[in-house]
Protein backbone atom coordinates (compact mmCIF):
# COMPACT_ATOMS: atom_id res chain seq x y z
CA UNK A 1 0.00 0.00 0.00
CA UNK A 2 1.39 3.43 -0.89
CA UNK A 3 2.08 5.76 1.99
CA UNK A 4 1.77 8.80 -0.28
CA UNK A 5 -0.92 11.25 0.70
CA UNK A 6 -1.86 14.25 -1.34
CA UNK A 7 -3.48 16.87 0.83
CA UNK A 8 -5.28 19.65 -0.98
CA UNK A 9 -5.03 23.10 0.43
CA UNK A 10 -7.44 23.32 3.32
CA UNK A 11 -7.18 19.63 4.39
CA UNK A 12 -5.53 19.30 7.78
CA UNK A 13 -4.93 23.03 7.57
CA UNK A 14 -5.80 25.82 9.94
CA UNK A 15 -6.06 29.09 8.03
CA UNK A 16 -6.34 32.41 9.77
CA UNK A 17 -7.56 35.65 8.31
CA UNK A 18 -8.30 34.50 4.77
CA UNK A 19 -11.30 35.86 2.96
CA UNK A 20 -12.48 37.79 -0.04
CA UNK A 21 -10.96 41.06 1.19
CA UNK A 22 -7.91 42.55 -0.53
CA UNK A 23 -4.68 41.65 1.26
CA UNK A 24 -2.98 44.50 3.09
CA UNK A 25 0.49 42.97 3.00
CA UNK A 26 2.36 40.18 1.32
CA UNK A 27 1.04 36.83 2.50
CA UNK A 28 1.25 33.07 2.13
CA UNK A 29 -1.67 30.68 2.19
CA UNK A 30 -2.34 28.48 3.93
CA UNK A 31 -0.97 30.40 6.90
CA UNK A 32 -0.59 27.17 8.85
CA UNK A 33 -0.45 23.53 7.86
CA UNK A 34 -0.46 20.20 9.68
CA UNK A 35 -0.26 16.59 8.56
CA UNK A 36 0.61 13.13 9.80
CA UNK A 37 2.67 10.80 7.61
CA UNK A 38 4.74 7.67 8.03
CA UNK A 39 8.45 7.24 7.56
CA UNK A 40 8.95 7.29 3.80
CA UNK A 41 5.48 8.76 3.27
CA UNK A 42 4.78 12.12 1.73
CA UNK A 43 2.33 14.98 2.12
CA UNK A 44 1.86 17.50 -0.67
CA UNK A 45 0.36 20.94 -0.16
CA UNK A 46 -0.44 23.74 -2.60
CA UNK A 47 0.81 27.15 -1.49
CA UNK A 48 0.13 30.64 -2.79
CA UNK A 49 2.40 33.61 -2.13
CA UNK A 50 0.54 36.88 -2.70
CA UNK A 51 2.70 39.94 -3.38
CA UNK A 52 0.59 43.06 -2.94
CA UNK A 53 0.75 46.43 -4.64
CA UNK A 54 1.52 48.05 -1.29
CA UNK A 55 5.23 48.65 -0.70
CA UNK A 56 6.01 46.24 2.12
CA UNK A 57 9.17 44.61 3.36
CA UNK A 58 9.27 42.60 6.55
CA UNK A 59 13.08 42.75 6.70
CA UNK A 60 15.30 45.04 4.62
CA UNK A 61 19.08 45.61 4.81
CA UNK A 62 20.49 48.68 3.01
CA UNK A 63 24.22 49.32 2.60
CA UNK A 64 25.20 52.85 1.51
CA UNK A 65 28.49 52.60 -0.42
CA UNK A 66 30.10 55.89 -1.50
CA UNK A 67 33.01 56.89 -3.67
CA UNK A 68 34.64 59.52 -1.42
CA UNK A 69 37.48 60.58 -3.69
CA UNK A 70 38.22 64.25 -4.33
CA UNK A 71 35.66 64.92 -7.06
CA UNK A 72 32.71 63.73 -4.96
CA UNK A 73 32.37 66.76 -2.65
CA UNK A 74 28.98 68.07 -3.80
CA UNK A 75 27.43 64.60 -3.98
CA UNK A 76 28.58 63.75 -0.45
CA UNK A 77 27.23 67.07 0.83
CA UNK A 78 23.86 66.29 -0.76
CA UNK A 79 23.59 62.98 1.07
CA UNK A 80 24.72 64.46 4.39
CA UNK A 81 22.18 67.29 4.13
CA UNK A 82 19.34 64.90 3.33
CA UNK A 83 20.37 61.97 5.52
CA UNK A 84 17.56 62.43 8.06
CA UNK A 85 14.87 62.53 5.38
CA UNK A 86 16.44 59.62 3.51
CA UNK A 87 16.55 57.38 6.58
CA UNK A 88 13.06 58.33 7.77
CA UNK A 89 11.61 57.53 4.34
CA UNK A 90 13.30 54.15 4.06
CA UNK A 91 12.44 53.24 7.65
CA UNK A 92 8.82 53.15 6.51
CA UNK A 93 9.50 50.00 4.48
CA UNK A 94 9.44 47.78 7.58
CA UNK A 95 12.18 46.19 9.67
CA UNK A 96 15.05 48.16 8.13
CA UNK A 97 18.74 48.21 9.00
CA UNK A 98 21.44 50.33 7.40
CA UNK A 99 25.21 50.16 7.10
CA UNK A 100 27.62 52.71 5.68
CA UNK A 101 30.92 52.29 3.83
CA UNK A 102 33.23 54.16 1.48
CA UNK A 103 36.04 53.47 -0.95
CA UNK A 104 38.86 55.52 -2.44
CA UNK A 105 41.79 54.03 -4.37
CA UNK A 106 45.11 52.28 -3.94
CA UNK A 107 47.66 54.75 -2.57
CA UNK A 108 45.11 56.73 -0.57
CA UNK A 109 44.90 56.69 3.23
CA UNK A 110 42.65 53.66 2.90
CA UNK A 111 41.14 51.71 0.01
CA UNK A 112 37.89 50.77 1.76
CA UNK A 113 36.45 51.67 5.15
CA UNK A 114 33.23 50.72 6.94
CA UNK A 115 31.84 53.80 8.63
CA UNK A 116 29.00 52.18 10.57
CA UNK A 117 27.87 48.58 11.02
CA UNK A 118 24.34 47.38 10.26
CA UNK A 119 21.97 48.98 12.72
CA UNK A 120 18.36 50.10 13.05
CA UNK A 121 19.56 53.36 14.65
CA UNK A 122 19.14 56.35 12.37
CA UNK A 123 21.49 58.35 14.62
CA UNK A 124 24.31 55.80 14.27
CA UNK A 125 23.77 55.62 10.50
CA UNK A 126 23.85 59.40 10.22
CA UNK A 127 27.14 59.42 12.14
CA UNK A 128 28.52 56.95 9.61
CA UNK A 129 27.41 59.11 6.66
CA UNK A 130 28.88 62.21 8.28
CA UNK A 131 32.27 60.46 8.43
CA UNK A 132 32.54 60.72 4.64
CA UNK A 133 34.96 63.30 3.28
CA UNK A 134 36.05 63.93 -0.31
CA UNK A 135 39.80 63.37 -0.79
CA UNK A 136 42.31 61.29 -2.74
CA UNK A 137 41.82 59.31 -5.94
CA UNK A 138 44.87 60.11 -8.06
CA UNK A 139 43.64 58.74 -11.40
CA UNK A 140 40.15 58.40 -12.86
CA UNK A 141 39.30 54.75 -12.01
CA UNK A 142 38.81 54.05 -8.31
CA UNK A 143 38.56 51.01 -6.01
CA UNK A 144 34.87 50.40 -6.84
CA UNK A 145 35.16 46.63 -7.18
CA UNK A 146 37.07 46.21 -3.93
CA UNK A 147 34.44 48.36 -2.20
CA UNK A 148 31.56 46.32 -3.61
CA UNK A 149 33.09 42.99 -2.61
CA UNK A 150 33.91 44.34 0.86
CA UNK A 151 30.28 45.38 1.28
CA UNK A 152 29.08 41.97 0.05
CA UNK A 153 31.41 40.17 2.47
CA UNK A 154 30.15 42.17 5.45
CA UNK A 155 29.01 39.88 8.26
CA UNK A 156 26.04 42.04 9.22
CA UNK A 157 23.63 41.00 6.45
CA UNK A 158 20.65 39.26 8.09
CA UNK A 159 19.29 35.90 7.06
CA UNK A 160 15.93 36.26 5.34
CA UNK A 161 16.34 39.97 4.57
CA UNK A 162 15.96 41.72 1.23
CA UNK A 163 19.48 43.07 0.62
CA UNK A 164 20.40 46.25 -1.25
CA UNK A 165 23.69 48.04 -1.88
CA UNK A 166 23.11 51.66 -2.88
CA UNK A 167 26.36 52.52 -4.65
CA UNK A 168 27.16 56.01 -5.87
CA UNK A 169 30.18 57.53 -7.55
CA UNK A 170 31.39 59.41 -10.59
CA UNK A 171 34.08 57.14 -12.05
CA UNK A 172 34.41 53.48 -13.03
CA UNK A 173 36.61 51.07 -11.11
CA UNK A 174 39.98 49.52 -11.80
CA UNK A 175 39.59 45.90 -12.88
CA UNK A 176 41.06 44.28 -10.93
CA UNK A 177 40.95 46.54 -7.88
CA UNK A 178 43.22 45.38 -5.04
CA UNK A 179 42.97 41.91 -6.55
CA UNK A 180 39.17 41.98 -6.97
CA UNK A 181 37.81 41.58 -10.49
CA UNK A 182 34.37 42.60 -11.73
CA UNK A 183 33.46 38.91 -11.97
CA UNK A 184 34.56 38.27 -8.37
CA UNK A 185 32.65 41.28 -7.02
CA UNK A 186 29.51 40.30 -8.93
CA UNK A 187 29.76 36.70 -7.73
CA UNK A 188 30.12 37.81 -4.10
CA UNK A 189 27.04 40.02 -4.39
CA UNK A 190 24.95 37.31 -6.02
CA UNK A 191 26.07 34.73 -3.47
CA UNK A 192 24.42 36.85 -0.77
CA UNK A 193 21.38 37.74 -2.89
CA UNK A 194 22.31 41.44 -2.83
CA UNK A 195 20.68 43.78 -5.34
CA UNK A 196 22.90 46.69 -6.46
CA UNK A 197 21.27 50.02 -7.18
CA UNK A 198 23.93 52.19 -8.84
CA UNK A 199 23.60 55.99 -8.73
CA UNK A 200 25.70 57.59 -11.46
CA UNK A 201 26.94 60.99 -10.35
CA UNK A 202 28.32 61.46 -13.85
CA UNK A 203 31.21 63.53 -15.06
CA UNK A 204 31.58 66.25 -17.65
CA UNK A 205 27.86 66.98 -17.35
CA UNK A 206 26.79 63.43 -18.19
CA UNK A 207 24.77 61.23 -15.84
CA UNK A 208 23.44 58.36 -17.94
CA UNK A 209 24.61 55.06 -19.36
CA UNK A 210 28.20 55.07 -20.59
CA UNK A 211 29.44 58.09 -18.63
CA UNK A 212 30.74 58.78 -15.13
CA UNK A 213 30.32 55.76 -12.88
CA UNK A 214 29.24 53.77 -15.93
CA UNK A 215 31.91 55.10 -18.32
CA UNK A 216 33.04 51.55 -19.14
CA UNK A 217 29.59 49.95 -18.80
CA UNK A 218 30.75 48.41 -15.53
CA UNK A 219 28.06 49.91 -13.29
CA UNK A 220 25.19 48.84 -15.53
CA UNK A 221 26.60 45.34 -15.92
CA UNK A 222 26.85 44.88 -12.15
CA UNK A 223 23.42 46.39 -11.52
CA UNK A 224 21.82 44.23 -14.20
CA UNK A 225 23.59 41.07 -13.01
CA UNK A 226 22.25 41.53 -9.48
CA UNK A 227 18.71 42.54 -10.41
CA UNK A 228 19.20 46.24 -9.69
CA UNK A 229 19.29 49.36 -11.83
CA UNK A 230 21.34 52.38 -12.89
CA UNK A 231 20.04 55.80 -11.84
CA UNK A 232 21.27 59.11 -13.28
CA UNK A 233 22.13 61.99 -10.99
CA UNK A 234 24.56 64.84 -10.42
CA UNK A 235 25.81 66.86 -7.49
CA UNK A 236 23.00 68.08 -5.25
CA UNK A 237 20.53 65.64 -6.80
CA UNK A 238 22.29 62.51 -5.52
CA UNK A 239 20.12 62.19 -2.40
CA UNK A 240 16.93 62.22 -4.50
CA UNK A 241 18.40 59.61 -6.84
CA UNK A 242 19.25 57.39 -3.86
CA UNK A 243 15.65 57.62 -2.63
CA UNK A 244 14.41 56.71 -6.10
CA UNK A 245 16.84 53.78 -6.29
CA UNK A 246 15.68 52.31 -2.96
CA UNK A 247 12.03 52.84 -3.87
CA UNK A 248 12.57 51.01 -7.16
CA UNK A 249 14.36 48.17 -5.38
CA UNK A 250 11.35 47.60 -3.15
CA UNK A 251 8.62 48.18 -5.76
CA UNK A 252 10.19 46.06 -8.51
CA UNK A 253 11.09 42.41 -8.10
CA UNK A 254 12.21 39.47 -10.21
CA UNK A 255 11.99 36.30 -8.10
CA UNK A 256 9.37 34.79 -5.77
CA UNK A 257 10.20 31.55 -3.95
CA UNK A 258 9.42 29.29 -1.02
CA UNK A 259 12.10 29.21 1.66
CA UNK A 260 12.17 25.75 3.28
CA UNK A 261 15.56 26.16 4.95
CA UNK A 262 14.11 25.62 8.44
CA UNK A 263 12.72 22.16 7.61
CA UNK A 264 14.13 19.86 10.35
CA UNK A 265 16.34 16.85 9.69
CA UNK A 266 13.48 14.42 10.35
CA UNK A 267 11.81 15.64 7.18
CA UNK A 268 12.80 16.53 3.66
CA UNK A 269 11.07 19.23 1.64
CA UNK A 270 10.90 19.59 -2.15
CA UNK A 271 9.40 22.77 -3.58
CA UNK A 272 8.47 23.67 -7.12
CA UNK A 273 10.92 26.09 -8.71
CA UNK A 274 11.12 29.80 -7.96
CA UNK A 275 9.02 31.96 -10.26
CA UNK A 276 11.10 34.56 -12.07
CA UNK A 277 10.21 37.47 -14.31
CA UNK A 278 9.93 41.25 -14.36
CA UNK A 279 7.27 42.25 -11.82
CA UNK A 280 6.24 45.43 -10.04
CA UNK A 281 3.87 46.41 -7.27
CA UNK A 282 1.29 48.15 -9.43
CA UNK A 283 -1.13 45.25 -8.80
CA UNK A 284 -1.53 42.32 -6.41
CA UNK A 285 -0.01 39.14 -7.84
CA UNK A 286 -0.46 35.48 -6.83
CA UNK A 287 2.38 32.97 -7.23
CA UNK A 288 1.47 29.31 -6.88
CA UNK A 289 3.76 26.56 -5.65
CA UNK A 290 3.66 22.91 -4.66
CA UNK A 291 5.58 21.70 -1.62
CA UNK A 292 6.08 18.04 -0.76
CA UNK A 293 7.23 16.85 2.67
CA UNK A 294 8.72 13.36 3.05
CA UNK A 295 9.05 11.62 6.42
CA UNK A 296 12.66 10.69 7.22
CA UNK A 297 12.56 9.90 10.95
CA UNK A 298 9.71 9.54 13.43
CA UNK A 299 8.92 12.63 15.47
CA UNK A 300 6.75 15.70 15.89
CA UNK A 301 8.14 18.66 13.97
CA UNK A 302 7.20 22.34 14.24
CA UNK A 303 8.87 24.82 11.90
CA UNK A 304 8.23 27.66 9.46
CA UNK A 305 8.05 27.90 5.69
CA UNK A 306 8.47 31.37 4.19
CA UNK A 307 7.40 33.18 1.06
CA UNK A 308 10.27 35.28 -0.27
CA UNK A 309 10.55 38.16 -2.71
CA UNK A 310 14.04 38.69 -4.14
CA UNK A 311 15.44 36.70 -1.23
CA UNK A 312 13.66 38.62 1.51
CA UNK A 313 11.14 36.79 3.68
CA UNK A 314 7.79 38.54 3.34
CA UNK A 315 5.31 35.97 4.75
CA UNK A 316 5.41 33.08 7.21
CA UNK A 317 3.55 29.79 7.37
CA UNK A 318 3.61 27.67 10.55
CA UNK A 319 4.04 23.97 9.70
CA UNK A 320 3.41 21.04 12.07
CA UNK A 321 4.25 17.59 10.71
CA UNK A 322 4.04 14.33 12.66
CA UNK A 323 6.06 11.43 11.27
CA UNK A 324 5.01 8.04 12.63
CA UNK A 325 7.15 4.92 12.59
CA UNK A 326 4.96 2.56 10.56
CA UNK A 327 7.67 0.03 9.65
CA UNK A 328 7.37 -3.15 11.87
CA UNK A 329 10.29 -3.99 14.14
CA UNK A 330 12.34 -7.12 13.22
CA UNK A 331 10.78 -9.07 16.12
CA UNK A 332 7.33 -8.19 14.88
CA UNK A 333 8.21 -9.38 11.39
CA UNK A 334 9.30 -12.75 12.83
CA UNK A 335 6.03 -13.10 14.71
CA UNK A 336 4.09 -12.22 11.59
CA UNK A 337 6.01 -14.90 9.69
CA UNK A 338 5.27 -17.57 12.34
CA UNK A 339 1.59 -16.64 12.30
CA UNK A 340 1.49 -16.89 8.53
CA UNK A 341 3.07 -20.36 8.57
CA UNK A 342 0.66 -21.54 11.28
CA UNK A 343 -2.26 -20.34 9.19
CA UNK A 344 -0.90 -22.16 6.18
CA UNK A 345 -0.63 -25.43 8.14
CA UNK A 346 -4.20 -25.10 9.41
CA UNK A 347 -5.46 -24.63 5.88
CA UNK A 348 -3.53 -27.64 4.66
CA UNK A 349 -4.96 -29.86 7.43
CA UNK A 350 -8.47 -28.65 6.67
CA UNK A 351 -7.95 -29.44 3.01
CA UNK A 352 -6.71 -32.95 3.83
Amino acid sequence: MSLTRTLARGACVAVAGLGAQVALADSISPTSYSASIGVGGTATVAKTVTVTKEVTSSKLDIFFLADTTGSMGSAISSVKTNAASLLTTTAGYGDVQWAVGEYKDVGDTFVYRKNSAFTSSQAATTTGINAWGASGGGDTPEANLFGLKSAADDSGWRAGSAKIVVWFGDAPGHDPSSGVTEAAATAALNAKGIKVEAVNNGSGGGTGIGVGLDATGQAKRIADATGGGLFPSSGAGVADAIKAAIDAAVKNYTKVCLDTSETPAGLSAASSACITGVFDRTIDRDFNFTLEFTGVAAGDYSFNTYGTVDGGRVATEADRIRVTDTVPEPGSLALLGIAALAGLRVRRRAAA
